[in-house]
């Protein structure tokens, strides 16, 4: 079935195609072709549709729409884009990304629902929206893309569903070196397509830092804060928190990303403020800043005299600011923003935060942020590490 209910889809240019995970659910998704494909093989795609030009002869030897997607998966890079909990695929402004996507990074995009959004079986749950993404991953690669052709670019919440599952793949491959170096021939379980591979990098568009801050930070129309009428009773936020089943806890998961990594939050975003990325690039400096004490300072004044205290605590942060000067490059994008690269122990590739001045929530369609992806991860070739 090809889809055809949105006016600025161009004809043919998406397929709507279902995926199966290892749980027994099936996912409605839609594959957009890369512009340059989509340019090459036009008239044989309306050929298979039936359509004006099927008694047409084409230049193209592929004889089905699955031959044309492999082609085009060994033609070109392909992003896995996943959305946020809003709405589905079809939504005006998610096709705005795929389009966007295929015509400037010259990308083709898979674009699933989560078990429990659109067609898609099933009820979403932290658990299963990563392995839904680990199914679109396998769909990619059963079909012949290369991991270091497959971007992983996750939205708003999809930030979430991106760090847990690239996450996934890191421990897999460590997990495999292990039993390498320790003389365990293979898996004790067929290994998944995902296993030891690495993806051509990760994007994270207007992220969070884990759910439960989104949920105090978090703005109603930009406007009313999600939990301000519980701030009259004490302690009620926290205790409701306490009930939460899905966490997606992106601070605690983020730091063992080790494929290239681009963050990108606009200083506009009104549902989610730009310091969940900001919190996201420092994990990673971390371990290289001076430690913190393990106490508050407040608690220090009890045991010390208040100035000892005061300059104690700002000689430290002294310090560390300084160190943070060290480890990370900062330039400025005209018109766009602020890029921060930090590259120090990162053999595969760098962790890049690119600060917004405008954009909102939506960041990912400014253009500026999209040449900036495709100069980053080297759109216009089938595999890349570039330095930014």
């Amino acid at each position: 079935m090809t889809c055809q209910r949105s006016t600025i889809l161009p004809p043919f240019k998406t397929h709507n195609v279902h995926i199966h995970t290892a749980d027994n659910e099936t996912l409605g998704a839609w594959f957009t072709f890369a512009d340059p494909f989509y340019a090459t093989h036009k008239a044989h795609l309306l050929g298979l549709s039936g359509g004006p030009t099927s008694n047409l002869s084409s230049p193209s030897p592929l004889a089905s729409r699955d031959d044309l997607i492999r082609a085009a998966l060994r033609a070109h890079p392909t992003i896995l884009f996943l959305h946020g909990t809003t709405g589905t695929r079809a939504m005006r402004i998610r096709v705005q990304h795929y389009l966007a996507f295929a015509a400037r990074l010259r990308a083709n995009v898979l674009a699933p629902d989560y078990r429990g959004f659109a067609d898609s079986t099933g009820t979403p749950s932290e658990a299963g929206v990563v392995l839904d993404a680990r199914a679109a991953w396998d769909w990619l690669r059963v079909r012949g893309a290369a991991p270091a052709s497959v971007l992983i670019v996750g939205s708003s919440l999809g930030t979430g569903v991106a760090v847990q599952f690239a996450s996934a793949l890191e421990e897999e491959a460590d997990a495999g070196d292990r039993k390498t170096k320790s003389g365990v021939a293979g898996w004790v379980h067929p290994a998944p397509l995902a296993v030891r591979e690495r993806p051509r990098g990760v994007v994270l568009l207007s992220p969070f830092s884990k759910l439960e801050t989104l949920l105090d930070t978090y703005y109603i129309l930009g406007l009313v804060p999600l939990f301000a009428p519980l701030r009259t009773i004490p302690y009620l936020a926290n205790f409701i928190k306490g009930f939460m089943i899905h966490r997606f806890d992106s601070l605690a998961k983020v730091v063992s990303l080790k494929a290239p990594l681009l963050i990108v939050h606009a200083e506009d975003d009104l549902d989610i403020p730009v310091w969940h990325a900001q919190m996201l690039f420092d994990a990673f400096l971390e371990k290289h800043l001076p430690a913190l004490p393990d106490i508050m300072p407040e608690m220090v004044a009890v045991m010390a005299p208040p100035g000892v205290v005061a300059e104690s605590v700002a000689a430290l942060m002294q310090e560390r600011a300084e160190r943070r000067r060290e480890l990370v490059r900062v330039r400025e994008m005209e018109r766009v923003g602020r890029v921060k690269v930090f590259s120090k122990d990162r053999v595969d590739g760098e962790v890049v935060f690119l600060h917004t001045w405008w954009g909102a929530h939506d960041v990912g369609l400014v253009e500026g942020v999209q040449d900036f992806m495709a100069e980053m991860f080297d759109m216009d070739t089938s595999s890349a590490r570039k330095s930014i």
